[in-house]
């Protein structure tokens, strides 16, 4: 993997914004990947990101392993892995562009309503669950959101929006929804890696352009770590939500 210049800014941006969004503000990490696919071939983005992404994981774990929800994480991961094995075998059936356009649909479909929920005046906070979708029960919500995810983590590293919807819904405080994410991505995604070994997409070329990453992914946790503490909790969940639907949009575009 040869580097430009610019491909080495992008890839360190993107680097800062993983440990950003795995300590302080979740939903940036959809950025990352819209940055990586645009310096990477879209496979080979999928498997240079993954080992950044657990680093960051890992970090995260460390400043907020006291704050998890556990009972919200064992309602995800079966499904979650589930979806992890779909992936799998979507990776061979569909094209890059046409699984872009899928994932980035919807991301922007279901980040868009949840903004406009929490900007109607009557309505600023929501009830646990979509309003919209009253009627389902909640496992049936949580099992549709942890396939979801399993399914665009392993094809595209995009699981941050279906998760995010998820623990928004059940009104986390903003450290225990931070620290719940961080669990359920390290778990997942250490999962993820005999997968993706297997289907060629880490490989040693990848690894050392991590390794040189890593510094960036360290100062950016520390800085999601410092604004963590210093926004207000609307704020911190409609910043979540365009970070989301921002990353959402990148990926409809041509890679």
């Amino acid at each position: 993997m040869e580097l430009t210049l610019v491909s080495w800014l992008i890839a360190t941006l993107a680097a800062l914004i993983v440990g950003a969004s795995k300590s302080g503000v979740p939903g940036g990490g959809v950025l990352a990947v819209a940055l990586f696919a645009q310096i990477f071939p879209a496979r080979e983005s999928t498997g240079a990101l993954l080992p950044v992404l657990i680093v960051g994981d890992f970090l995260a774990v460390t400043l907020l392993r006291r704050h998890a929800n556990w009972p919200r994480l064992w309602q995800l991961f079966p499904w979650t892995a589930m979806g992890i094995l779909l992936g799998v075998g979507i990776l061979a059936m569909i094209s890059d562009t046409e699984l872009r356009i899928v994932i980035g649909g919807l991301i922007v479909l279901m980040t868009t309503y949840q903004l406009a929920q929490r900007f109607r005046p009557s309505s600023p906070i929501p009830a646990p669950g979509w309003r919209g979708f009253a009627a389902m029960a909640k496992r049936l919500f949580a099992a549709s959101m942890g396939v979801s995810a399993g399914i665009t983590t392993m094809v595209a590293n995009a699981a941050g929006p279906f998760a995010t919807l998820y623990l928004l819904a059940m009104q986390l405080g903003k450290l225990e929804f931070v620290g719940t994410t961080a669990w359920f991505f390290l778990a997942v995604n250490l999962f993820k890696v005999p997968f993706a070994i297997g289907l060629g997409l880490i490989t040693w070329q990848s690894l050392r352009v991590d390794l040189l990453l890593l510094p960036a992914v360290v100062v950016g946790a520390f800085l999601g770590r410092w604004l963590l503490h210093r926004i207000d909790q609307t704020l911190f969940e409609r910043l979540v939500l365009a970070l989301a639907l921002w990353g959402g949009l990148q990926l409809l575009l041509p890679p």
